[in-house]
């Protein structure tokens, strides 16, 4: 089932006559042997069927050398393309520029950009899908370092020779001290980008699989020194718009069913939430963003960013035209025709992660969720909440409940599962600001009973800013911190308000202090829920969230008033096939449990109240609108909840 027969290179041992031959071939014959490797390793034999289906039934042949084109790749996967009249979204370029690339790995320096041979093609699916692990076993699970050579321009750098005349010799790699580089601009040494420890890991395994690691230092090294590369602002912002077009995008689900409708509010959107990620980029003073800001703010803040190539270009690996419930009478599958594409009319609805409930949001549009799944994680921290399948219950809006924290009590307490948290308003300047809090554990009061929450404990709390700079403060991990008290990730207090990352002050009846910002970040809000206090500070790691990365804010806390417009909670309910196959009461269920309970209550001491009257019905009248969220509660009542 590979791409051909080769007896000579399908073991797995190595000998010095082994090697000696692999070193013998030419690159081009090496990449050969690592995709028919991954042809045959990565795909299950149904898989590579349908790829050789989709590929030859509408490939291109010229001479005998069968390739698809940049139109053919945009075609087929269904993203917009610089040939569609009035594109709004011109990422076909971008695509295949970056498949271009990964076809000619592990030697991208030396044969990039390649022809997308079916080769060519075998190791884009490899390599998009994560699917290598079987081949390169010693290789990090880090696309990072490959798609940033995918998408990077490589400019040559002009370095002044020494005054002293001397020719550059076995300190070639030490920078001038006084060395100008036109062009892009860069720090000395002028190879820190490229660091020892920073070798492209991918590369290295596949060519220890080949038993040709010496070819690495040929392609890879040489030109360190004199090349270095940066992503331009407009090739990245073109990816990052269909990132978020296609972000909730599933594994054989049709690509136009989020491509096919992108009209001017749809696009306004996807480029403000554009805007907000590329604002998180350090670019350099002569344009570009450099490999290691790159690396260091996906790590950090966009740990999910490149997941919807997963299931893009899954795609490849199913055919329409194949019908194996029928036999067919003939040898070679792979001269089908390609089948009609259903009419734009007929492609279903995008999904929403959200479920019906008691409001819509008006912070949350497929945009917005878009950028929340690139940093936020499922009930499992290996998959992002959209590939996760978590869907999002509306739980309390300041919209449809009011701004009294009684009425916030009454919804979000008795929710016995994580919550999303979300606002928008003004800063003093006048921009609008979205902040949130993902809170992975269930709010808990003081009287209710311990509940538990679908996710795990690994998945950690987190503090954001999603406008108008994407900012990220990730929880920390620090097991000296969840043991202390009095810095919950949530605390909710009916007289100082609402409090995240904060410093609980011991309760006191003579002293009433407020919660106090503590760590790397905390948001309050106040008891109106009118203005929220965010503060960040750059170095601090002994609070529950930790730093953003470095350089995304200044050197000292900054302190932001918020005139907070709209504040929403969302209830995060897990993958609803797994919770209902695991059995037990959904978070709905429970929470309508404990609404269903509170009502019963009340009717019973209305109707013991109708009895006795006097100060006993003016108490079960006055409890009654406390429930209902439209009196505050008196002192000593639900004092407060924590997370």
């Amino acid at each position: 089932m590979g791409l051909g027969q080769s007896t000579e290179y399908g073991g797995q041992t190595s000998s010095p006559e082994k090697s000696n031959r692999v070193s013998d071939k030419t690159l081009e014959e090496l990449s050969y042997v690592l995709a028919e490797r991954f042809a045959t390793k990565c795909f299950t034999p149904l898989e590579l069927t349908h790829l050789k289906d989709n590929f030859f039934s509408r490939a291109i042949d010229q001479g005998g050398l069968k390739y698809w084109n940049e139109k053919i790749l945009s075609d087929f996967l269904g993203i917009p393309d610089s040939s569609d009249s009035q594109c709004p979204l011109d990422a076909g370029p971008v695509i295949f520029r970056m498949v271009s690339y990964l076809g000619a790995f592990p030697f991208q320096n030396t044969l990039a950009p390649s022809v997308l041979t079916f080769e060519a093609m075998v190791k884009v699916v490899v390599l998009l899908t994560e699917r290598y692990g079987k081949v390169l076993r010693r290789a990090r699970r880090d696309r990072i370092r490959l798609l940033f050579g995918s998408l990077a321009d490589v400019g040559r750098k002009s370095v002044e020779q020494q005054n002293d005349g001397d020719e550059v010799g076995e300190d070639a790699d030490a920078p001038a001290p006084n060395s100008h580089v036109p062009g892009f601009a860069i720090d000395e040494p002028a190879n820190d980008d490229y660091e020892d420890e920073e070798d492209d890991d991918l590369a290295l395994a596949a060519l220890e699989s080949l038993d040709a690691i010496e070819v690495f230092k040929h392609d890879s090294r040489m030109d360190r020194a004199v090349y270095e590369a940066r992503i331009s602002a407009s090739t990245l912002r073109r990816l990052l718009m269909l990132l978020i077009v296609i972000s909730p995008l599933k594994p054989l689900e049709p690509v136009k069913t989020f491509t096919s409708d992108l009209k001017e509010k749809r696009m306004g959107a996807v480029r403000s939430e554009a805007d907000s990620i590329m604002a998180a980029f350090n670019h350099e003073p002569s344009g570009g963003i450099s490999y290691r800001d790159f690396a260091r703010t996906v790590t950090s803040s966009f740990p999910y960013l490149f997941d919807p190539l997963t299931p893009l270009f899954e795609h490849l690996l199913f055919s329409r035209n194949l019908n194996l419930s029928q036999k067919r009478n003939r040898a070679d599958s792979t001269a089908s025709e390609p089948v009609e594409e259903a009419p734009e009319d007929d492609l279903p609805s995008p999904p929403t992660i959200t479920l019906p409930g008691s409001f819509e949001s008006v912070i949350l549009n497929p945009s917005v969720v878009s950028h929340l799944s690139f940093f936020l994680p499922s009930s499992s921290e290996s998959l992002n909440f959209l590939r996760g399948n978590v869907r999002l219950h509306p739980v309390f809006s300041t919209v449809a409940h009011g701004s009294s924290l009684t009425s916030f009590s009454h919804h979000v307490l008795t929710w016995s599962s994580g919550t999303l948290l979300v606002l928008e308003g003004t800063n003093p300047a006048g921009e609008m600001v979205t902040i949130g809090a993902y809170l992975p554990q269930p709010w808990k009061s003081p009287t209710s009973s311990q509940s538990s929450s679908k996710f795990s404990d690994s998945v950690l709390p987190c503090l954001f800013q999603l406008s108008p700079k994407h900012l990220l403060l990730q929880g920390n991990p620090s097991p000296s911190v969840k043991e202390q008290s009095n810095i919950p990730a949530a605390y909710f207090s009916t007289s100082s308000g609402i409090s995240i990352g904060c410093q609980i002050p011991p309760s006191s009846r003579s002293n009433k202090k407020p919660p106090s910002p503590h760590g790397a970040g905390s948001l309050t809000i106040d008891v109106s829920l009118e203005t929220a206090q965010f503060h960040v500070a750059p170095v601090v790691r002994n609070g529950v969230f930790l730093p953003p990365p470095p350089g995304s804010i200044p050197d000292s806390t900054v302190k932001t008033t918020i005139e907070i417009y709209n504040l929403e909670v969302w209830g995060l309910v897990p993958d609803l096939t797994t919770t209902s196959a695991e059995g037990g009461k959904s978070a709905v269920e429970l929470q309508q449990a404990k609404w269903d309970f509170e009502a019963r209550e009340a009717e019973r001491r209305r109707s013991v109240n109708l009895k006795t009257g006097g100060s006993a019905a003016e108490e079960s009248a006055r409890w009654l609108l406390e429930t209902a969220g439209l009196i505050g509660d008196g002192a000593g009542r639900r004092a407060g909840g924590s997370v």
